[in-house]
């Protein structure tokens, strides 16, 4: 193994920022369990890096690289660090190459809209691999999903989502109206008209849109809701966490569809 050079070092602590993730065209990911999720995706990984005093758990997973004809740098402790986001990284970072944007209509999707946490939106990720939800529709001010938060909250699942990315959301569901003849846009909003408790159906074709806690759902993409839903509480809490409020929202029409 050799240790990177000082020029690449410095590439590398500048890929915190979205903006030079995008000239450079590739992120990092960090921690043992992002990097092995990657290993086993389709995403072209150029190396990986490990500190010269990795544990064991770590040195393993860069056998597993090596063998897979990845190249796998070393450096010190102290330089390790500092390319790293998290303020306790663990042993191994990944450099990859970001995937080529997404187009096309899915036939099913989650879209968020101004999701600009990126904790939130890995979260949410996550939520959405876990459920099968496989395209997720980005509009509007939302977080980079490859930024180093969003790519540790979302633990992996990043790599197994079709994700698109649009500057406004409306474009997108105008054109997914129009491709199919029988669908739903289900859009969780404050004062939706019917308990998302009550929906008991839904056709092949169906969408779900959330919005930030702070500013909701914008009004043109509110336009597109054909189904307009809210989740009742008992409590008095002002509202949900939107990534609590996504998978409550996904658990009930996934597993409604089940049975169907």
């Amino acid at each position: 193994m050799d240790y990177l050079s000082k020029a690449e070092q410095a590439r590398i602590r500048l890929l915190d920022k979205k903006r030079e993730r995008e000239e450079q065209g590739r992120f990092i990911a960090e921690g043992i369990k992002v990097c092995k999720e990657l290993l086993g995706s389709a995403l072209t990984i150029q190396y990986a890096v490990i500190p010269d005093d990795a544990k064991e758990h770590a040195l393993e997973l860069a056998d597993e690289f090596e063998q897979a004809g990845i190249e796998v740098c070393l450096a010190g402790p102290a330089a390790f660090e500092r390319m790293c986001d998290a303020h306790s990284p663990q042993d191994m970072f990944c450099i990859a190459e970001l995937p080529a944007l997404q187009d096309g209509i899915p036939s099913t999707f989650l879209a968020l809209e101004n999701i600009n946490d990126p904790g939130n939106l890995g979260t949410i990720m996550r939520t959405a691999d876990w459920f099968g939800m496989q395209s997720i529709i980005l509009g509007g001010n939302c977080a980079d999903p490859f930024g180093p938060k969003a790519l540790r909250s979302a633990m992996g699942s990043t790599f197994r989502m079709t994700i698109h990315i649009k500057d406004q959301l409306s474009p997108f569901l105008e054109s997914w109206k129009k491709a199919f003849s029988d669908r739903e846009i289900l859009g969780l909003l404050v004062d939706g008209k019917q308990s998302l408790q009550d929906l008991n159906t839904l056709p092949k074709h169906w969408g779900m849109i959330m919005g930030s806690e702070s500013h909701g759902l914008s009004d043109s993409t509110q336009k597109h809701i054909t189904l307009p839903l809210k989740i009742e509480g008992i409590g008095a809490a002002e509202s949900l966490n939107v990534g609590i409020a996504t998978g409550i929202s996904l658990y009930h029409c996934l597993t409604m569809i089940k049975k169907q």
